[in-house]
């Protein structure tokens, strides 16, 4: 394998080359994209010399690390990267080069050739506009409907999308449509005016393993009877292995190795996507391996293979230049590179610790509506019964409208509620503590890290010169107490809501999907250190989560909820291998599916 500096591919022969197979009606080409944005006083390169190609009807993912340049290449493309940056290379879609067009033909083509989802569906819809509005807005734009053509058109794509009533909720607002209808809507409003490229943003993050099921196969489905190109950008390698045909994994801005997805995720060539592999959760009690280290800052990009100062392979020559990846349908930008199926550490969670129960909670009924208004009052939880002792783990799973965020709300003392939540000896509500699943969303964005855990010392009558050892009991260092939180990565951010919530010396965490807008790597190394709290200090955990894989790495038992109730709870194994209800076996079958 030839070293820096190699010959650029720049001909179309290389692109088809990405294909399994020669393809006949290409969507998307993209050529030695770069991307450089304007960092501290100068432009600096963060997407080096990307190539990709996308058929009619195929669907391409893009994996790797928060900060590894996959967001930066899918945004590159419809040109929504931020005000200043510079983009080098070639651009094709349909036949035409985006870069030798204006601002507005540019709009024009992203308003009806490229559709985009997001991740996070209720802060990409306009709250106070209905959903049927907000589909009809850009066919009225940008193909010149009537009004009413516009509201039948919305309507339609919502029905196909399998909204049930589609008519009637078309005129509903995003905050009452639950997260899975309001990821469909969104898909619906990307579809509006038939794109040819679908640009896919972790499409399915936060949703219960049987929504993100139904949310692929309607993509994968609206894309074969539509012939439409799908790019999709995730973290989740066991569904980029179900549901893409390709896959392309980067890290610190270059490609390091791509082909055809079976193979990439069933036998990787590439040290990175092997270390990514071995840190994802495994359902059969494979414990997630950490990747050493961090990624590194643009800045900072060390010479010749980046992955090289991570790695437990590396060798003096991987620092001497950056192999080239060669022009083929499977290849890997390693010189020494692996082969064959990842192999995991079989480790299975120990049973619960016994000892007396430090939370019990005995028929637990919440109720949503009447007051003045007299709305009628609705069940939401009903009979919910658990006991929890000191260091015990137990996970509440369950689909989305299942109870989980109102449990979490009632135990927190958020709303009113029947029945009996009783903390035993000297444990407090005050002590149980919450971590939540956007941490950036709960710190407040004017206090730095320092000052967010001082308060929390401060409000339950502890030092505030604690803050330093707070933070390396999460593995952070003394130096980010001066940081705003918009200066954080997603692992940090969680890192320092953690460490804000031990600020109060808690017998409890109650977290909430802790992991779910991680990465493998980030995530692996978060439940690594949840594990090792709970060792020392004798922690125990409440979490919610749509992950068994997860639940299976960290709880001691798992409780199944649905419609307002706990259906199943049993030992995590017990759960995995026998359930026993109807909604117990299909999250079960359905995360069991999207194993890789």
């Amino acid at each position: 394998m030839r070293l820096l500096p190699p010959p650029r591919p720049t001909d179309k022969s290389f692109l088809l080359l990405f294909f399994k197979k020669e393809v006949l009606n290409v969507t998307l080409h993209v050529s030695n994209l770069t991307v450089a944005l304007p960092r501290m006083g100068r432009m600096q390169p963060v997407l080096e010399d990307f190539s990709l190609a996308i058929g009619a009807g195929e669907m391409v993912a893009l994996v790797g690390e928060s900060g590894s340049g996959k967001t930066t290449a899918a945004l590159a493309i419809p040109r929504l990267l931020p005000r200043g940056a510079r983009i080098d290379g070639s651009i094709v879609l349909e036949g035409q080069d985006l870069g030798a067009l204006s601002p507005v033909a540019v709009r024009r083509v992203r308003g009806t050739r490229i559709g985009m989802v997001f991740q996070d569906a209720l802060a990409a819809f306009n709250p106070v506009l209905s959903i049927g509005a907000q589909i009809a807005a850009p066919m009225r734009l940008h193909q010149g409907l009537s009004r009413g053509a516009a509201w039948r058109r919305a309507v339609a794509l919502l029905d196909e999308v399998g909204i049930p009533d589609a008519a009637a909720r078309a005129r509903d607002a995003p905050h009452q449509f639950s997260g899975g209808m309001r990821q469909r809507a969104m898909i619906a409003a990307a579809l509006a005016c038939d794109p040819a490229l679908l640009i896919a943003d972790e499409p399915t993050a936060g949703l219960d393993p049987v929504l993100t099921e139904h949310v692929l196969a309607l993509i994968a489905g609206l894309r074969q009877s539509r012939r439409l190109a799908v790019l999709l950008i995730s973290h989740d390698l066991r569904l980029v292995a179900r549901h893409a045909e390709r896959v392309a994994v980067l890290y610190a801005g270059r490609c390091v190795e791509q082909g055809d997805a079976t193979a990439v995720i069933g036998a990787p060539l590439h040290r990175y996507t092997r270390a990514l592999l071995a840190a994802l959760p495994a359902l059969g009690g494979g414990a997630p391996e950490p990747i050493p280290g961090g990624l590194p800052e643009p800045e900072a990009w060390p010479p010749g293979c980046r992955f090289a100062p991570r790695c437990g392979y590396a060798q003096p020559a991987c620092a001497v230049g950056a192999p080239l990846l060669p022009p083929e349908t499977r290849a890997a930008a390693c010189l020494f590179p692996g082969a064959g199926p990842v192999s995991r550490r079989v480790e299975e969670r120990p049973p619960a610790p016994v000892g007396e129960a430090i939370l019990r909670v005995r028929d637990l009924r919440v109720f949503y509506g009447g007051g003045l208004f007299g709305a009628p009052r609705k069940l939401a939880l009903e009979g919910i019964s658990f006991a929890l002792g000191a260091g015990e783990c137990l996970a509440l799973v369950g689909a989305s409208g299942a109870g989980k965020t109102t449990l979490k709300r009632a135990l927190l003392g958020m709303v009113a509620h029947e029945g009996s939540i009783g903390f035993a000896g000297e444990v407090t509500r005050r002590r149980l503590q919450p971590v939540f699943q956007n941490p950036a969303a709960s710190l407040d964005p004017s206090q730095t890290v320092g000052a967010a855990i001082s308060e929390a010392l401060v409000l339950t009558g502890r030092k505030a010169d604690l803050v330093p050892g707070l933070l390396a009991q999460v593995g952070l260092t003394a130096s980010l107490a001066n940081r705003l939180p918009a200066t954080l990565s997603g692992g940090q951010a969680q890192r320092v809501a953690i460490a804000r919530a031990l600020a109060a010396d808690p017998a409890l965490l109650l977290l909430d999907e802790p992991t779910a807008s991680l990465d493998a790597a980030t995530a692996a190394a978060l439940l690594a250190l949840l594990r090792d709290l709970a060792s020392r200090r004798g922690l125990g955990y409440i979490v919610i989560t749509h992950d068994l894989a997860m639940a299976a790495v960290l709880a001691h038992r798992v409780a199944v909820l649905e419609e307002g109730r706990v259906v199943e709870i049993a030992e995590t194994a017990t759960i995995l291998r026998a359930p026993r209800h109807a909604a117990t076996r299909a999250l079960v079958a359905a995360s069991w599916l999207a194993a890789p």
